[in-house]
């Protein structure tokens, strides 16, 4: 159908905009239609637009909601090399937006043509039942030339147990984390520091009720660099673990979403290309989620909105240099909203002058995020560079920092106003908060770290300094970081959360006051963006329970020390579940440990528990418990179960029966070092590994210690996997030198050679 004159001009919107947003601080658009002469709110790609991806969709959005009258007629795509361009046309959730997905990818190098309408047809009031018909338009865009994915950044190489993690554990001190082995010996380790041990003793912090409640958990991520890559971590406030995981490839977790799931970065099996995952309160993955377009995703954000959609990073590589993409998609994964940075970033306008861009990564996003009118805040740490972004039609609203910045900036240390930061967003007042690197990996010598909040004055185009946050030590980081307001609820004062990246603490928490105090701090893990959010988790898996001994093992004279009952320990806990307040442990003759009676019952004390065979005979012989019942029998295996039980009595799932071999303590025991076998640590790979059914009810730490030991027999084994749904034990060539490749995996223990080696 050919274009007709436009029969009607668009109308003035006449929603009336919320008195609550100050237009001082807040950018209220009202009815936008910058496009096609006028017509549209939103199109994709832009008129002219260059290096468009071959599997773009085509958008077009008037304002008002669609009626879904003919819109297969709508659009006609042809294309250079493609000719006629078919496809299919749908509406996306938000009613609004119209989207044109073509059957095959475009050719590499095209000019495509759009003809949109006549046809298209809105409600322009509700109440009124007010129809429009919008006109048609044509425009035409460029594919790209060739396909510029992104790389991941590079996992450095590091040990599966190397001497500079064995080092830290001891600079940490004697803390309980030391002694968990139901986690790998180089899971990461935490401790109140200086500053945190302080803010304890504080009278103010022990008055404020607010600050000490523990109804919040903790998430955190290490970096995607060093020893700690791919380990996310839930804690309490209080800084008692609650959830470990290790992903591989340098993964990690995002934070929790509106409808209380877990959002995970990670690239896993049988995918082509890294994802966010969502996984709900059993850690089981429901949903995925990845750039639209073909565009490979940034693992730095993941945001979702009070609507349903998700907004995603990503980069993609013209000439030489990476550029950024933000998408906002729907539930059906409908792309709402595309920005890029080099349909933007042209001329003058590049916030990155010529020669600048040696290293490719001028841009460097890190997150994007919904501010409080709907729009987008965008922050591009290389550049210095904080941009508004219209919620509605994806144009630059502001610049703020960078040699392009539309503000004027005032207050005490404020040239630069910013320098490499992170995680910027708006506040509920307007203020724009962010963690204020103060440096960068490639420019260093600027200034200390520190929580940053601006005023603004959209009419004066101003941004004022109106607090700040430098730690006490002046610390510095090059990279990463992140900030969270937290509400405390009502009549409650807030609190800044702060994680300072590589070069800090793992999170520090202080008053949002005039003059801030620490109110708590830990130390031990570099993490990245923090947060704060309410979770219950449960399992579907068993509690862990392991036996060993971390006795030295090693030769005295030229023969082996004795080890007794009391260098042997039983380890038990129950990873990701919150609300455990005891335990209960059982022992019986056989595997099938009966759970009417428990030998001991303990209160909760931390992640993991753990009792000597000493304290367990002990409490036999004070209960005047034999396994067989007959006082008179004698016995050579013991088995042992435990079942945590919630606040209110609940019993939650027992964990196997864990055989515990009584001789022991014998000269002649073999011995099993706790500091040799790493818990629940597989290989990527073997995520697909075919399970064997219910999988053997035991746990038997002798079967483990026959695998270590064929390992360190073999001419060719570096590491060792044992499976203990089917006793198998696999040997591996390669050391494992990459911690990329592991990945935490229940039911899998493993260990390297040389660490049997050394205990010998």
């Amino acid at each position: 159908m050919d274009c007709l004159p436009l029969l009607c001009t668009f109308a003035v919107c006449s929603a009336v905009i919320s008195q609550s947003l100050d237009r001082k601080r807040f950018v209220v658009e009202g009815a936008v239609r910058p496009y096609g002469d006028g017509q549209y709110e939103y199109m994709h790609p832009r008129p002219g637009a260059l290096h468009v991806s071959e599997l773009t969709s085509i958008a077009v959005r008037e304002g008002d909601t669609v009626i879904p009258d003919n819109l297969d007629s709508l659009f006609n795509v042809t294309g250079e090399k493609s000719r006629q361009v078919k496809g299919r046309t749908v509406l996306a959730r938000d009613n609004k937006t119209v989207v044109f997905y073509a059957d095959q990818p475009f050719a590499l190098e095209e000019n495509v043509s759009v003809k949109f309408g006549p046809g298209l047809r809105v409600r322009r009031s509700e109440r009124r039942k007010k129809e429009h018909e919008a006109g048609c338009y044509e425009w035409s865009f460029w594919i790209r030339t060739e396909y510029g994915s992104a790389s991941v950044q590079t996992i450095l190489p590091f040990d599966y147990l190397d001497e500079k993690n064995e080092q830290e554990a001891i600079e940490l001190g004697s803390i309980p984390m030391n002694r968990y082995r139901t986690l790998p010996t180089w899971a990461a380790k935490w401790r109140p520091s200086p500053e945190g041990e302080k803010a304890a003793l504080d009278p103010k912090n022990k008055e404020n009720k607010a600050i000490r409640d523990g109804e919040l958990y903790y998430f955190g991520v290490g970096g995607n660099y060093g020893e700690h890559i791919g380990q996310s971590v839930i804690t309490t406030r209080e800084g008692d673990l609650v959830w470990w995981v290790k992903a591989s490839a340098g993964a990690g977790m995002l934070g929790a979403t509106q409808n209380g799931r877990l959002a995970l970065w990670d690239q896993r099996p049988n995918d082509g290309a890294m994802a966010v995952y969502e996984v709900n309160s059993t850690y089981q993955v429901v949903d995925r989620h990845q750039m639209g377009h073909g565009y490979p995703l940034d693992y730095h954000n993941a945001f979702f909105d009070e609507e349903g959609n998700t907004i995603l990073t990503g980069k993609t590589k013209v000439n030489g240099v990476l550029h950024n993409v933000v998408h906002v998609l729907d539930a059906s994964t409908n792309v709402l909203l595309e920005w890029r940075s080099i349909d933007d970033f042209i001329d003058d306008a590049d916030p990155i002058l010529p020669g600048e861009a040696d290293n490719g990564d001028v841009y460097h996003i890190n997150n994007a995020e919904r501010t409080p009118d709907g729009n987008l805040i965008i922050s591009l740490r290389t550049c210095n560079l904080v941009l508004l972004i219209s919620g509605k039609t994806g144009r630059i609203l502001w610049r703020m920092g960078g040699r392009t910045s539309d503000f004027t900036f005032i207050g005490e240390d404020m040239d630069p106003p910013f320098f490499g930061q992170h995680d910027a967003r708006q506040m509920a007042n307007g203020n724009i908060i962010m963690y204020d690197n103060g440096r960068r990996w490639d420019i260093g010598g600027m200034r200390p770290s520190r929580v940053l909040e601006l005023k603004l004055d959209l009419e004066k185009m101003t941004a004022t300094r109106v607090w700040s946050f430098t730690h006490p030590s002046k610390l510095s980081s090059m990279c990463c970081g992140g900030i969270q307001i937290v509400d405390n609820g009502k009549g409650r004062p807030q609190t800044v959360l702060i994680g300072w990246g590589n070069g800090g603490p793992f999170f520090t928490e202080v008053t949002h006051e005039d003059r801030p105090r620490i109110v708590r701090e830990f130390e031990g893990l570099a993490a990245h963006q923090p947060l704060l959010h309410h979770w219950e988790g449960s399992s579907t898996e068993r509690p862990r329970l392991l036996l060993c001994s971390d006795a030295n093992m090693q030769a005295v004279e030229g023969s082996r020390s004795t080890v007794g009952l009391q260098d042997w320990t039983i380890h038990f806990s129950f990873n990701g579940v919150t609300g455990i307040s005891k335990w209960r442990l059982y022992v019986g003759n056989d595997s099938d440990v009966s759970l009417q009676r428990p030998l001991i019952e303990r209160t909760k004390t931390a992640f993991e528990e753990i009792i000597t065979l000493q304290e367990l005979v002990d409490s036999m012989a004070a209960k005047n418990v034999t396994p067989t019942g007959d006082s008179n029998a004698t016995f050579t295996d013991l088995y042992v179960r435990v079942v945590p039980v919630k606040r209110g009595g609940e019993l939650l799932r027992p964990s196997k029966a864990l055989k515990v071999p009584m001789a022991v303590s014998s000269p002649s025991a073999q011995p099993v070092p706790c500091s040799c076998y790493q818990p629940d640590i597989g290989r990527r790979e073997h995520m697909d590994r075919p399970k064997s059914g219910a999988g053997s009810a035991v746990v038997d730490m002798a079967a483990v210690n026959e695998c270590a030991e064929l390992c360190m027999t073999s001419d060719t084994c570096e590491t060792f996997f044992f499976f203990e749904d089917t006793g198998e034990c696999e040997l591996d060539e390669t050391r494992d030198k990459k911690r990329g490749g592991l990945h935490s995996l229940k039911g899998v223990i493993s260990g390297r050679r040389n660490c049997l080696e050394d205990m010998r």
